[in-house]
């Protein structure tokens, strides 16, 4: 894929090559224009101003890009705002993604198809793979996404209805099954009632089934439990003190029963129509977080809302045990689940959106702190086309200005006989310009991505050769 022959080149060479230009200023151009006497002086001039503003705006596009369909120009062909930089390589927008070493960086990825998001991860998942980081990708179904992982990780499990069925539960104690049901209940459901009789039930099934899952958690008649438990210690299967414990929890719990029956149909009913019927097929994630593989859970719908939080919650309480990994988000609504925030502190991440920027408003979160929180930890940001005008804005904003230079010269002589005159017209200025304007990101052709980094701004073609 050519991503490491001339990883970073495209930048770096353009920063040496200019890194004197940046000293010059709008005013020490007025002033050398001032006593300018030929033209070859005042081309010089014009190539400084030019450098300082490649330089300041940090800008490169890719040849064979359209200056008018990025509208980058000004109303004056010699005031063109478009920098073209020549580069070798066939995956010259992956390279610049890739970075300078291995080491995985948080990355955002916006706007344009979804094969076109899904190859600007590929650094992401390579990288995490390549330095030995396990992945957990959560996704809404995306095939192109999991093609991706397949061809990018050493091991790889699918946990969806064509792979793995999610089995959430596997090896957990009591504790931490009754911890993880209880925290993803609606959280006008979640009471101390409800958390008592989910650890009945699931005390009572550990010990006639032998595992829990949410099949046979939402399959147990639980206006039956009482009876269960009092049968089961006649039965011989519960001693005096056990039994004495499970029913103190049933009891405490019998008058949130409704809301706990109704809490497991619903989590259960999300988790059938994503991964089907529970089979022999069940998953492991924490062996391929061992075998420091990627693990792609298709959670569906972006509405599956309880099973969303389950998985988040599960991820939560693997990082508390001590497991490290990435954590790659596709078309996951970002403000609507607050425990992301907390999933991805301190770890690296890529977030992959059709619009980033709508994911973040709507939900229970402010957008505009939500925003500032991740992208303040972003190494990488690629942003494809948008069709928003205010989405386009604020990534304009967020990519920030320069001090643009900006010269008006011209000479005018009349050498008549007897009549000699020289007159010239001057003028330089300094004035804020986006980097990247907002209209940009809304004409980009198919392909095309703004890529931001700490080293600058790249536009070209994102593909995978």
């Amino acid at each position: 894929m050519g991503l490491f022959g001339t990883t970073m080149g495209i930048m770096s060479g353009v920063a040496r090559g200019t890194a004197s230009a940046s000293m010059w200023t709008g005013n020490m151009i007025y002033t050398a224009l001032q006593n300018a006497r030929t033209k070859k002086e005042i081309r010089a001039l014009y190539k400084h101003a030019s450098d300082a503003n490649f330089q300041n705006r940090a800008v490169a596009i890719l040849p064979g890009i359209s200056k008018q369909q990025l509208l980058l120009t000004s109303g004056e062909p010699d005031d063109n705002d478009v920098y073209d930089y020549q580069s070798q390589s066939g995956t010259a927008a992956l390279d610049y993604i890739w970075g300078e070493t291995n080491t995985p960086g948080s990355v955002i990825v916006s706007g344009g198809q979804s094969k076109e998001r899904v190859c600007a991860l590929i650094p992401f998942v390579h990288k995490a793979q390549t330095e030995n980081i396990p992945v957990i990708a959560l996704h809404t179904g995306n095939a192109d996404l999991e093609h991706m992982i397949q061809n990018h990780s050493r091991a790889v499990e699918f946990v969806s209805r064509k792979g793995f069925f999610y089995d959430v539960f596997r090896g957990m104690p009591v504790d931490d099954i009754a911890f993880l049901l209880y925290e993803t209940m609606p959280s006008d459901t979640a009471t101390p009632a409800a958390e008592s009789l989910l650890r009945a039930l699931i005390e009572v099934l550990l010990l006639t089934d032998g595992k829990i899952t949410l099949h046979n958690l939402a399959a147990f008649p639980l206006i039956t439990l009482k009876s269960k438990i009092d049968a089961m210690q006649k039965g011989g299967l519960l001693s005096d003190d056990e039994y004495d414990e499970i029913n103190h929890y049933c009891m405490a719990g019998s008058s949130d029963t409704d809301a706990v029956r109704i809490f497991l149909n619903r989590l259960n009913r999300q988790s059938e129509a994503i991964y089907g019927k529970p089979l022999s097929n069940f998953s492991n994630i924490k062996r391929m977080l061992n075998q420091k593989g990627v693990v792609a859970i298709d959670v569906g719908s972006s509405g599956n809302e309880l099973l969303v939080t389950l998985v988040l919650n599960h991820l939560l309480l693997l990082q508390g045990q001590g497991k490290e990994f990435a954590v790659l988000l596709d078309n996951i609504p970002i403000s609507r689940h607050e425990k992301i925030s907390d999933l991805l502190r301190g770890h690296p991440y890529a977030i992959s959106s059709q619009d980033f920027i709508s994911s973040l408003f709507g939900g229970g979160q402010r957008g505009d702190d939500l925003f500032s929180e991740i992208t303040g930890n972003v190494n990488t940001t690629v942003l494809f086309r948008h069709a928003s005008g205010t989405t386009c804005q604020k990534w304009s904003d967020h990519l920030g200005k320069y001090r643009k230079i900006r010269i008006r010269y011209n000479i005018a002589q009349n050498n008549a006989f007897m009549n000699t005159s020289n007159s010239r017209g001057l003028s330089v200025d300094e004035a804020d310009e986006p980097r990247i304007r907002a209209e940009t990101l809304g004409k980009l052709a198919d392909g095309l991505a703004c890529i931001h980094s700490i080293d600058g701004i790249l536009i070209a073609e994102v593909k995978d050769s």
